[in-house]
């Protein structure tokens, strides 16, 4: 059963100073990811404080320590402000309990401890369960991932920034592999992100679970702002996010904002594509400048040979069909060829501005697959706008 987010409100036993942890899971909801430490009712559990600076040494010795206090209750990590220009990724392995909270945090300020570094990687969460990410900001040189989860569970990053990362080749958060389970990003700012059509500002991918995006504004980036790509990455959520491409960065970009790709460079293919997403009350604004060609809400994408099951290099009539047809003939070719489930597939109530296609599924050949047909067909009327989410805690809990 899938236990309960709760707000910990607790004192610090071992810290030069106090620390309430009201503020730290501020708007948090019942029944969304098992973060937690206590249950109404039970008594308060103390919660130990490590105060860094930026010349701490973030080593395994301190990690350890920390991993070590969680045994008796939640702890929280606080940066000072301060820019901390790293070396060396900062590596959490192997980390967390599965009732006591583990924060990294600022102690108030969003944005106050800023994180860069001409480095791969700023901050890489591997191996780990029930850690929140708060107000933390990441910026600058890093070349591959500002901040990165993999084979985690219940995770949260909020009210991070993610800003002026012209470096990253990936993106700027990544989560990634199949232990991946119950991640949530929630009231983060995510702008000027990436140098060509690689990077992300939020790339998922490999067989994730339960990736929630919600409340998180997204501005200009150089590849597809948010990505869910296979092996069946799935039951993914984007609730309530402001996604705005203004058509003026690097060379007059206006790309997908969200993506559900497949790459299969292998025949027969080792990739396969979600099917059950839920898309609802976010702002879609492409700009009228730049370029006006992929002015695309959600794209489900091919891009190599057809995986075992799947036909995604599809016939000319298929295609055809897919375009043109009626939601009777889109949903059987989706189902049939691609093994997309339009009724599973729920986008609905967002707001558009300049968008050409809600969704749409579009096909590449490439790593030498010769397919009849490429090109891009509109899906939209093929996919359910009923049982949408309407608030904040119905989003997160969508797919329990």
């Amino acid at each position: 059963m899938k236990k309960t987010l709760l707000a910990v409100i607790a004192f610090s036993a071992l810290s030069l100073t106090s620390c309430n942890k009201k503020d730290s899971l501020n708007g948090s909801l019942d029944g969304s990811l098992n973060l937690q430490s206590e249950k109404g009712g039970a008594a308060t559990m103390a919660t130990t404080t490590f105060n860094v600076t930026p010349t701490t040494s973030l080593n395994t010795t301190f990690w350890s320590n920390v991993q070590s206090a969680l045994a008796t209750g939640p702890v929280d990590v606080v940066f000072a402000d301060g820019t901390y220009t790293r070396t060396a990724t900062i590596t959490l392995a192997n980390m967390g309990h599965a009732t006591n909270l583990l924060t990294l945090k600022t102690a108030s300020t969003v944005g106050g401890a800023v994180f860069t570094g001409s480095i791969a990687t700023l901050l890489y969460l591997n191996t780990c369960q029930n850690i929140q990410v708060l107000r933390l900001k990441f910026t600058g040189p890093v070349t591959g991932y500002a901040m990165r989860i993999s084979n985690s569970q219940d995770m949260a990053v909020e009210n991070c920034i993610f800003k002026d990362l012209p470096d990253v080749g990936y993106g700027a958060l990544g989560v990634h592999y199949p232990l991946t389970n119950r991640v949530l990003v929630r009231n983060c700012t995510f702008e000027n992100v990436g140098y060509d059509s690689h990077a992300h500002m939020i790339y998922g991918a490999y067989g994730i679970q339960r990736l929630s995006v919600v409340n998180n504004t997204f501005k200009d980036c150089s590849g597809a702002f948010v990505r869910f790509r296979g092996d069946l990455s799935d039951k993914g959520v984007v609730y309530n996010n402001t996604f705005t491409s203004t058509g003026t960065y690097l060379t007059g970009l206006n790309p997908v904002f969200i993506e559900i790709p497949v790459f299969n460079d292998v025949d027969p293919g080792d990739e396969r594509m979600g099917t059950n997403f839920m898309i609802t009350k976010n702002t879609f604004t492409y700009g009228t400048v730049g370029s006006q060609t992929t002015r695309f809400n959600v794209v489900f994408h091919s891009t190599g040979f057809n995986p075992p099951g799947r036909t995604y290099l599809i016939s000319t009539a298929d295609a055809a069909l897919l375009s043109g047809g009626t939601v009777t003939q889109k949903r059987s070719v989706m189902s049939g060829m691609l093994g997309l489930d339009g009724n599973e597939i729920r986008f609905g109530g967002n707001t558009n501005t300049n968008v050409q296609y809600n969704v749409v599924y579009r096909c590449w050949n490439g790593y030498g697959s010769a397919g009849p047909w490429t090109g891009v067909a509109s899906i939209g009327t093929a996919v359910n706008a009923s049982g949408l989410a309407t608030t904040e805690a119905a989003a997160i809990n969508y797919y329990p």
